[in-house]
């Protein structure tokens, strides 16, 4: 993004005007909550580029960095930081976001922002990958697992790489797009500089990496898989990910966040469109896109999503907040995003406008989003460090069925159900009118896959929780009328025809031509359904009061109409006086876009005008290089349980 901040890193307001308050937890007069090292809800002022994960019965926050008052600062003069603890909260019990429980534990890990995180469920684990760091140095390349206890505790420790000659190739990033399948973690793009690698000597805005990189959880494996069919340069900043169950191995969908040239400045950053949205089979690695209708977002990026399954086979995105060109300014917005019509919905205004937060799924009935965190920009100026949070801990939590919200957690709220307005546009009609870009994206969102084996537990519960068969049921019923009657005159022609071969002579005891037809098409080779344990049908039965259908959009790309601030410099560590220690500008987002062309030093990636993928050197290796292929299981996609 160009302008007011970089689109590399979350809290670019932060680095021209927080404090990395390096004595702040050596003072003692702030208010802290149980001496655990967590502020008072009175105190909290602001935190950004941290992680959220849900693992069991709570929710975790990890990494980022915080601004908190001391002796009753004003936000302005309030100190920040990196947090040092992991903070947990229990989801079995009400509460609001003023009397939320916080547990704080011990973390081992090293203190990063913006991190990649993976959460492994079957493991009730979660990963960290990549990050930055806030005073500009560099940090360690390794992979870190938090293992939660059950009961709001857990540890950390650092993986060990089975697949260290795949990992070694790989650069640090940061602003990465992610999201995770049961069985893997995936990461698309983001951004590399000196403060999220070791081998990178380019400050701000650091080099935009392409690559779709995988994590297999069970094996170790790592895989690196060109992205060059996204966007014009096949990376992407600040964007979001999410898994949607569609199509035989489910697809990963990209939304919102920018692009840019691998050696990126200012002026090559661009916010990417909503008219058309990209999306990626994570098994077979197939790229396409789809063209979008409805009221759709402006250009944004550092935004937060979660994605829920409808109960009419409908699958819901939430979008909320990020900072935006097109707007000149942070979105208070929420949107929905409504597949498979690729519709786009407009949804409450009336929250803080934020970026550099993040979201979550929380309560049984999978109807509540939390969001936690984030910054606000004034008139084109980030002022997040100088403004404390209205939400108290910055958590709003979102009913996303009434688009309403509220700061009152409820664990026991009812089942989500697509909100009205969805449920509306599909029973309309408009899934009929659905323009696709492909018939292959048409059948990957419109037909249903081979059936499964036998039934588990799990897989009748995601069946009912999700079926596009229901979907086009209620769009297109009248067809299945039709159906009937030619599937009743194909198993009468066909009885007819077993009968006359089915006497007791045995000279007549073969196959009649129907059975042939039958254990050819069998025979045929068709892709293994996935994944192998939904043991059920993948899809419910067709419903009279199902609902559902689509529309279409344009295409194009939107030029950031912003001017570019002057680019913020941090003063050299070895000419810091005390007094700049104490506070020193916060560096941990990118300020600004860096224009000019930096020496490309050794390990670096490519430097002035580099083609995708092209070496500067003969001799280096790429920094997403695709590894050599390893003997390895290959990755199962989840069952109908989605990924949050």
């Amino acid at each position: 993004m160009k302008g007011r901040c970089s689109p590399f890193v979350l809290l670019a307001v932060w680095g021209a005007l927080g404090r990395l308050g390096i004595i702040a937890r050596e003072i003692k007069s702030r208010d802290d909550v149980n001496g655990s090292g967590i502020p008072s809800a009175h105190d909290f002022v602001r935190r950004g580029c941290h992680t959220v994960a849900v693992l069991g019965d709570y929710l975790y926050v990890d990494g980022g960095q915080i601004t908190e008052r001391v002796n009753d600062s004003a936000p302005a003069d309030s100190p920040s930081f990196d947090v040092t603890t992991t903070w947990s909260i229990n989801l079995t019990e009400a509460w609001t976001a003023e009397t939320v429980p916080l547990r704080s534990i011990p973390k081992t890990a090293p203190l990063l922002s913006k991190q990649t995180h993976w959460i492994d469920s079957s493991t009730n684990s979660l990963y960290t990958w990549g990050g930055f760091t806030s005073d500009g140095s560099s940090p360690s390349h390794g992979l870190w697992r938090f293992q939660a206890d059950g009961s709001g505790g857990g540890s950390w420790t650092q993986v060990t790489q089975r697949d260290y000659a795949s990992f070694s190739k790989m650069k640090g990033t940061f602003g990465s797009a992610f999201t995770q399948t049961k069985d893997a973690g995936f990461a698309f793009g983001g951004a590399v500089t000196k403060s999220s690698d070791d081998t990178i000597a380019k400050t701000i805005p650091g080099y935009a990496t392409p690559g779709l990189i995988s994590y297999d959880f069970q094996t170790g494996e790592w895989e690196n898989s060109t992205t060059s069919s996204y966007g014009g340069y096949g990376t992407s900043l600040n964007a979001r990910a999410e898994y949607i169950p569609f199509g035989p191995n489910g697809q990963l969908i990209f939304l919102g966040g920018a692009e840019s040239p691998v050696d990126a400045t200012n002026e090559t950053i661009v916010e990417t469109s909503w008219n058309r949205l990209t999306i990626v089979d994570p098994v077979t690695k197939q790229w396409h896109t789809q063209m979008t209708s409805g009221t759709k977002p402006p250009t944004i990026e550092s935004h937060c999503s979660v994605g829920v399954p409808g109960p009419n086979g409908t699958y819901e995105i939430f979008l909320y907040g990020g900072v935006s060109d097109q707007l000149r300014d942070t979105s208070p917005q929420v949107y929905v995003l409504s597949l498979p019509g690729f519709v786009f919905f407009e949804g409450p205004t009336d929250a803080p406008p934020r970026s550099d937060h993040q979201c979550a799924i929380v309560g049984k009935g999978q109807r509540q989003m939390l969001s936690m965190g984030g910054v606000d920009g004034e008139n084109r100026t980030f002022t997040a460090p100088t403004t404390a949070d209205p939400w108290p801990y910055g958590i709003g939590i979102l009913d996303m069925t009434e688009l309403k919200w509220t700061d009152s957690y409820d664990p026991n709220a009812p089942a989500y159900d697509s909100p009205d307005v969805v449920k509306q546009w599909y029973a309309a009609g408009n899934l009929e009118n659905m323009h696709w870009d492909s018939p292959e994206v048409q059948a990957i969102f419109m037909k249903d896959p081979a059936p499964a084996p036998a039934p588990t537990q799990s897989a009748v519960a995601a069946t009912g929780a999700h079926s596009t068969g229901v979907i086009v049921g209620g769009a297109v019923g009248g067809v299945l009328g039709v159906a009937a009657i030619g599937m009743m005159s194909f198993m009468l022609v066909r009885r007819s025809r077993r009968m006359r071969v089915d006497t007791p002579d045995s000279s007549h005891r073969q196959l009649a031509p129907a059975e042939s037809s039958d254990q050819e098409e069998i025979a045929e080779y068709k892709p293994e359904p996935w994944p192998k344990d939904d043991r059920g049908p993948r899809y419910a039965s067709y419903s009279t009061n199902s609902t559902l259908s689509g529309g279409g959009g344009g295409g194009g790309m939107l030029h950031s109409p912003s001017i570019s601030p002057q680019p913020y410099s941090l003063p050299h560590p070895q000419r810091l006086t005390n007094t700049h220690k104490s506070h020193m500008t916060w560096l941990s987002e990118l300020s600004g876009h860096q224009d000019g062309i930096v020496p490309i030093r050794g390990g670096e990636l490519p430097g002035t005008e580099p083609q995708v993928g092209e070496l500067m050197d003969s001799n280096m290796q790429w920094a997403h290089e695709l590894p050599a292929p390893l003997e390895s299981p290959r990755t199962e996609l989840p069952d109908r349980k989605y990924s949050q």
